[in-house]
This record gives C-alpha cells, structure tokens and sequence, in this order.
C-alpha cells in the first residue's frame, strides 16, 4: 500500500514538473531586452512546435482513442468536436480585442498590434489549459505504472512547453491592462496538468474513450485555429525578418527532438 501511494505521489509530482516548465517559459522573456525580435522569434517558434504537438501527438492519440470505433461514430466525433473547438474561439473574437493592424510605428496602430498579441496570447492559454487537463491525467496513469516512461512522456511534454509559454508570455505581456486576466491565465496554465491528475487521484475517474476523444478534438480545433488564423497570420507579416526563418528552425529542431524521446 505504501508503495503505491509513493509512486502515486510520484506521479503526481511528474505533472507539477510539466508546469513548472511553463511557468520557465513564461518568464524568460522578462529578461530578453528586444522585445520586438523576441516577439517575431517566439511566434515562429510556437507555430512549428504546435503543428508538430497537432500532427505528432494530439492526432495520433485520436486515431488511437478511437480505432475500434466504427467509422460513423469516429468521424461525427472527430469532425463534430473539432468543429467545436474553432467555433469556440471564433466567437471568443467577439469578447477578446482583435483588430486587423499595420505593423508601423503609428501609436494607433502600435496599440491594435497589442491588442492582437494578447487575443494570440489567451486563446493559445485558453486551448493549452484545457489540452493540459487531459495531458496531466495520462502523465499521472502512466507514471503510476512505470515511473521512467512516465517521466519521458513528462520530458517530451516540457520541452515544448517552454516556447509556448514565452509565446503566451509574450502575448499577455502586450498588453497594459488586464492584469488579473494575465495572472489567472499563468497561474491556471502553470497548474493545469497537475489539476488534471488531481483530479483523476482524488475522485478516482475513470475518462471514457468518448469523452477523451470529444476534449482531444475540441482541442484541436482550438490549436488548428491558433495556428492557421493566429500565428500564421504574424509570420506572414514579418516574412522578410531574419528571426522569423530563427524561429522556424529552432522549432523544428526542438520537435525532432520531442519526436525522439
């Protein structure tokens, strides 16, 4: 008995770890001066390592959720739930400023970029949050049966949260106002793996496939759009800047590794 209650809080403590590592990330950027290269460079990076989290883990762990499902049922899952997650952050756009913005030096223009960085920053929190949740729950269940894979799973999963935190960071930070906003998106990110497997060890649930599979795609939706219609949009605009190709490469690099482990 004792021995399963250490390797539970084991297990528990591998989830704390993974936000620890957000939390890393968040605060790096507070010790970067160029802001407006950090910026460019944190975007790009974010992009590459959220397709490859899309294609590399959140994808595959769908098709594996659901492989015995017939193939009715698995696709209104999929294509129903993922329409969920980009309807959820479309109609955020109406909450949440979001303005079409020049990048110039005009201090109205200046100001609507803000305000844009930061929609970029709390969506992406909002989405990584709720992905978090689930993400800790299988942290925890496969640490409790083998604490060195689950401890690789952690690993894999803190690398590629340290460049989105300084994404999120470098969003939120953007904005002037807000403040109790910011602090309870960095304070939820920070802990949200370890809820999700709180969760799990306090009240014992036992997650369907179904109700898995529903928050995997709800999620993805949420990142597809993050990516397509948020990041994309930034690296586009700074095409020609050096710290875009920067970022792209580091992303790459830092998902082969992820895609190693």
């Amino acid at each position: 008995m004792e021995v399963i209650f250490l390797n539970e809080l084991k297990a528990l403590s591998l989830t704390l770890l993974v936000g620890i590592f957000f939390l890393i990330g968040i605060i790096i950027p507070r010790f970067i001066k160029k802001k407006r290269e950090l910026t460019i460079f944190s975007t790009a990076l974010a992009f590459i390592v959220m397709l490859s989290m899309i294609l590399f883990d959140i994808i595959p762990e769908i098709g594996e959720i659901l492989i015995f499902y017939p193939n009715g049922q698995k696709w209104s899952i999929i294509i129903g739930f993922t329409l969920l997650g980009l309807l959820i952050l479309k109609g955020l756009d109406y909450f949440i400023p979001h303005h079409h913005h020049e990048h110039k030096e005009h201090e109205k223009n200046t100001k609507e970029h803000n305000e844009h960085l930061f929609h970029i920053g709390f969506v992406t929190s909002l989405s990584l949050i709720l992905h978090n949740i689930l993400e800790g729950l299988s942290i925890y269940t496969t640490g409790v049966g083998n604490i060195k894979a689950g401890l690789m799973i952690a690993i894999a999963v803190s690398l590629h949260n340290i460049p989105l935190g300084m994404e999120i960071s470098v969003g939120l930070e953007s904005s002037k106002s807000k403040k109790n906003i910011k602090i309870i998106s960095i304070i939820l990110l920070t802990l949200s793996s370890l809820i999700g497997s709180s969760i799990f060890y306090l009240f014992e649930i036992n997650m369907s496939n179904t109700i898995k599979s529903c928050i995997l795609c709800t999620t993805f939706g949420m990142l597809l759009y993050i990516s397509l219609f948020e990041l994309l949009r930034e690296i586009w605009t700074y095409k020609k800047d050096k710290m875009t190709y920067i970022g792209i490469a580091t992303g790459i690099i830092l998902s082969i590794v992820m895609v190693l482990l």
